[in-house]
């Protein structure tokens, strides 16, 4: 399964996920998988329960460059339905592929 299909499983099933970035585990529940409208990339807008976070600050809502994302894998806990400062149709994107 690649990247981009096992990340939209989680956020239909509403699973938490678990991945390496920027060389630094990182464990979020994925909420919107699309292409930023700036820069084109394929990016994950993820709000960040557990693992590494360089500013240690909120908001624990955290955008993530698909590309960088490595050792991705599903957990057994599962994500929230709804968090705070959650936007189905988030105006970073230039369109969404998959969305809870």
């Amino acid at each position: 399964m690649k990247t981009k299909e096992i990340i939209c499983r989680a956020i239909r099933e509403r699973i938490v996920i678990k991945f390496t970035y920027d060389e630094e585990t990182r464990i979020v529940e994925p909420f919107t998988l699309g292409y930023h409208k700036e820069t084109g990339n394929l990016v994950l807008s993820a709000y960040q329960v557990g693992g590494y976070s360089k500013s240690q600050s909120e908001p624990a809502w955290r955008l993530y460059n698909v590309e960088n994302i490595s050792k991705l894998s599903l957990t057994d806990k599962q994500a929230q339905k709804h968090r705070k400062g959650y936007n189905p149709k988030d105006s970073r994107m230039l369109s969404i592929i998959c969305t809870c």
